[in-house]
């Protein structure tokens, strides 16, 4: 009775949140459907329906996600069996609208929990090494190292500001706006950004002149990474010194509007490049083309991109449009919960057998790859889902994930985080994989992110404030 109902054009809106003020915030993120059989619809292609009447209703079929999310009223009964996609088995709906409520989780500038007395010592000692660090290390000439290490400093400049050393806040936030400018305002550095018009968005000048410079920059790959450490960076610029952001914001903005414009009437930008509400989640490959459909790699820098741009928009104001960011980072942390961090049990019943992992290194339109684009290494594929840390990357580790991922017993889980992190000795890789297990077991995870060399967008200071105020509590099983 459905198979004379299609589409002819689609729409999504995102609800205001409620219970804003509470706990249990959601948001209603509403699916609309116009069919060739709504009032006024092109109705020249006709199809029978055998032996039934014809409902004039749409049949589509909701994803595991949404499934976790809708009413039980909502789905069809008697259901449809037998559907899957790359996601998992597929439940059908019966209706124009899909309507459901996104839970929000809540992140700030600052972490899950205020640092301790001895935690706050801790930091503040390795704070000025770090720092100076910075003021020599930042060299990178493409916009995705560039703005890893901005957002580096960044992080040295929030946790500066909350361990109440001036001092170190003052010179990091001087440096930032000395790093940024070139970029952002005189266009002075190797590799200037520049409008493109034919597509609508800023890509690099080199990254515009050969499609394998840059990441694939000027073919609009991974946009949402690159920029999204920016705006991290200018939201804690403008967080602390308004005014020292002032000479940024307009270039910055356009940044934002490049790769998560809110705005359906924006002639120079699309709305929202790379993010796509149906899956929840973002597509990054651009205008790349595979055989194997789109991609993403990196749930943890898609997170770290609309973190961003939350923040941004949040510390300029603009309180309509942090709340849409703060949805469309949630809807992101749903999904890489779902699909790039799933149990073992739920990575069987979604990937099916033989797939048995963990994590996925890589999501595609038409498969999920158990490695990554440079690297079947498991500290790789993990690591990659996580980095960069900041009280974002909450969103992604729950504990319960983590705990089985680690798998202590090794003999039974060789693709397991613990033996990951061992096997990648004293990297930044092991770093990030340390990082994560405080969330289970602080002690353990203290131990070893001393030894090891952080990231090239990572420091020992960002390592130890994540573990205090994101992972386990002192004297707390959780």
């Amino acid at each position: 009775q459905y198979a004379g109902t299609y589409v002819t054009e689609g729409a999504v809106t995102y609800a205001q949140i409620e219970n804003a003020s509470g706990s249990g915030r959601t948001a209603d993120i509403v699916m609309f459907y116009k069919t060739n059989t709504a009032a006024g619809a092109d109705s020249s292609t006709a199809y029978s329906t055998r032996d039934v009447a014809s409902t004039s209703q749409l049949l589509t079929f909701a994803l595991p996600h949404h499934v976790d999310m809708l009413p039980a009223s909502a789905l069809l009964k008697p259901g449809l069996s037998g559907y899957r996609c790359t996601k998992g088995p597929l439940v059908a709906v019966a209706g124009n609208v899909i309507t459901y409520a996104q839970p929000l989780r809540s992140v700030t500038y600052e972490g899950t929990h205020a640092l301790s007395a001895a935690d706050k010592a801790s930091v503040a000692a390795q704070l000025p090494k770090d720092s100076t660090a910075t003021a020599t290390n930042i060299t990178a000439e493409d916009p995705y190292f560039f703005g890893k290490g901005a957002a580096k400093i960044a992080r040295l400049y929030q946790i500066a500001n909350e361990v109440g050393d001036s001092s170190t806040a003052n010179a990091l936030g001087a440096r930032l706006v000395a790093y940024l400018k070139p970029w952002l305002v005189a266009q002075s550095n190797s590799d200037p950004l520049v409008h493109d018009t034919t597509w609508g968005g800023i890509v690099s000048t080199k990254g515009l002149a050969g499609s394998g410079d840059d990441f694939g920059q000027g073919w609009y790959n991974d946009h949402h990474f690159h920029y999204g450490y920016f705006a991290y960076a200018c939201a804690i610029l403008a967080k602390h010194d308004i005014s020292a952001f002032a000479p940024l914001r307009e270039p910055m903005l356009q940044l934002l509007r490049d790769y998560a414009n809110p705005s359906y009437a924006d002639a120079s930008f699309p709305f929202m490049r790379h993010f796509d509400p149906y899956d929840g989640h973002s597509w990054a490959a651009g205008l790349f083309s595979f055989a194997d459909g789109r991609n993403q790699e990196s749930t943890g820098e898609a997170i770290n991109a609309y973190y961003g741009a939350y923040l941004l928009a949040d510390a300029l104001g603009l309180q309509d449009t942090a709340d849409f960011y703060e949805i469309v980072l949630n809807m992101e942390a749903t999904s890489g919960r779902r699909y790039w961090h799933p149990t073992r049990a739920q990575a069987k019943a979604i990937y099916m057998e033989p797939f048995e992992h963990n994590a996925i290194g890589i999501m595609w339109a038409s498969k999920a790859d158990y490695l990554t684009f440079f690297g079947a290494n498991p500290e790789f594929i993990y690591g990659i889902q996580m980095l960069p840390f900041t009280p974002a990357t909450t969103l992604l580790l729950d504990q319960a994930w983590v705990k089985e991922a680690w798998c202590p017993d090794g003999s039974s889980c060789a693709d397991g985080m613990k033996l990951a992190a061992q096997s990648a000795g004293t990297s930044g890789w092991a770093q990030f994989l340390y990082t994560a297990y405080s969330v289970v077991d602080r002690s353990t995870a203290l131990a070893n992110v001393n030894k090891c060399t952080p990231d090239d967008g990572n420091t020992l200071t960002n390592v130890l404030y994540w573990i205090a105020t994101c992972g386990q509590q002192v004297g707390s099983g959780s």
